[in-house]
């Protein structure tokens, strides 16, 4: 029975190193990184009035772990959006030892198909469309990446395997927008004893994330909510928001009435900066980028 138990012991450990010793092609790899984000494709070439798209989008993001991105292709009339009309998701196909691109459609189509490398920026993806009565067909598309755009062409093959020209777009990377949202919010509280006030919050929960009690100040989190702990800092308790761009809402504050009665960091293009305003019965309001 033991020796039994250590084979199967050492067939699962050959396993697991033969499974971490496959690698994603670089070439794949900088596919799926330069993939993401959003990208826009004008239709006024195709657009009539069965297909009154304006033009067509594509998100593409992450998937867990990074080993696969996953996207959504919709449609604007104007700037109204429709869709989405496909879901895709890109991998390493380790048993093939191929990438693959999978794809289903609002009425149930699913596309699958290999997607090779033919130039260092240029790939091709050959997928089997079947539809939900059974209706099998075959597709092609030859696609050439760059840095903020990349031309797509689409292709019917025929029972010869010939590639017959469909249509062809030009996608372009859709700038990011600025973040104006808050961010987390939490409370800074401006303690008389801080060792004290840590036994308190400890015992409802909380757990030290970040800080030094040494230093007199500590940010404590029970999975939900955040408390931060200051002694000698704040005069008061304070309402604290963590932007991801902070400075960008500063210069929206600055433009209205909104008294800002400090600011650090101000003067630095990225990288941690706070300000602080009070609100209309003078509660502090301090808004901090970590980072």
């Amino acid at each position: 029975m033991k020796r039994t138990i250590k084979i199967m012991i050492l067939f699962v450990i050959s396993q697991t190193m033969a499974q971490n010793s496959s690698t994603v092609p670089k070439w794949f790899q900088k596919n799926m990184e330069g993939s993401i984000g959003t990208w826009i494709a004008d239709n006024a070439t195709y657009k009539n009035e069965s297909e009154p798209m304006t033009s067509y989008a594509m998100d593409w993001e992450w998937g867990v772990g990074k080993s696969s991105i996953t996207g959504q292709l919709y449609g604007y009339i104007g700037d109204k959006k429709v869709g989405p009309f496909w879901e895709f998701r890109q991998y390493w196909d380790f048993e093939k030892n191929q990438g693959i691109l999978i794809q289903y459609g609002m009425d149930g189509t699913v596309g699958i198909g290999p997607l090779k490398q033919i130039s260092s920026n240029e790939t091709e993806l050959t997928q089997k469309f079947t539809s939900p009565s059974g209706v099998s067909n075959v597709h092609g598309h030859r696609s050439t990446l760059s840095l903020n755009s990349f031309t797509s062409s689409s292709f019917n093959i025929n029972e010869n395997g010939k590639w017959v020209a469909d249509r062809s777009y030009t996608w372009k990377r859709a700038k990011k927008k600025a973040s104006t949202e808050l961010g987390a919010l939490s409370l800074s509280l401006n303690v008389k004893d801080i060792k004290t006030s840590h036994s308190f919050y400890k015992a409802l929960g909380f757990k030290k994330i970040d800080g030094n009690l040494d230093h007199n100040w500590i940010i404590l989190s029970d999975g939900h909510s955040k408390i931060g702990l200051f002694q000698g800092m704040f005069p008061n308790n304070t309402i604290t928001f963590n932007p991801k761009n902070v400075r960008q809402l500063y210069s929206k504050v600055n433009k209205t009435d909104i008294k800002i009665v400090m600011k650090t960091g101000m003067d630095k293009k990225e990288g941690k900066a706070s300000f602080m305003i009070t609100d209309p019965d003078g509660n502090p309001i301090l808004i901090d980028q970590h980072d």
